[in-house]
């Protein structure tokens, strides 16, 4: 069976004159922490699982992959340097340098959710709070606007027009600075 390299969009496939013309593949690390390192690099969901991707015994990553400075060429056969990660990717579009293409955990995203949910409650709650004051400082300027009219400190058109005025400054601003 032939062995294919496991990055997205690598069409690199482990044939008989694969070495001869440079290119060598290499799998995954035991050590975990590095095999972590070598998946998160890569970027690489599983749909089937909804997570990060998993490399399976026998998957490969081809020599395209890592930097020239990442091989041991000492030896007769080309070894990648102990603890080295592969970092040249060429990512489809849609997850090349954009703040969603680097993948969290399932537990971190749901704690980000969670943040948010909890920034938008406390955003709406302050929402209430402002349209209460609203009303509450309208009831008040029209209370006042009243009692200026009936002793007689302002004529009822005056009366009139603040109350009009008011009504429409506010709803203004709530819509301005609330709705929209």
């Amino acid at each position: 069976m032939v062995k294919c390299c496991s990055a997205i969009g690598c069409a690199s496939r482990c044939l008989p004159n694969s070495k001869l013309k440079g290119l060598t593949f290499h799998v995954f690390p035991t050590d975990e922490n590095i095999k972590r390192k070598w998946v998160l690099a890569m970027k690489r969901l599983d749909v089937n699982a909804a997570g990060i991707w998993e490399p399976k015994k026998g998957d490969v990553l081809c020599s395209r992959h890592f930097k020239k400075t990442d091989f041991d060429r000492s030896a007769p056969n080309i070894k990648l340097k102990p603890g080295v990660i592969p970092s040249i990717f060429d990512s489809p579009y849609h997850l090349q340098e954009h703040s969603y293409s680097v993948m969290d955990s399932p537990k971190k995203l749901k704690h980000k959710l969670d943040h948010v949910i909890t920034e938008l409650e406390d955003t709406k709650e302050s929402l209430r709070n402002v349209l209460d004051r609203e009303k509450r400082f309208q009831k008040s300027l029209r209370k006042t606007i009243r009692e200026l009219k009936d002793e007689c400190l302002i004529s009822q058109e005056t009366a009139n027009r603040l109350d009009a005025f008011c009504w429409e400054c506010c709803q203004e601003s709530i819509e301005r600075d609330y709705i929209s």
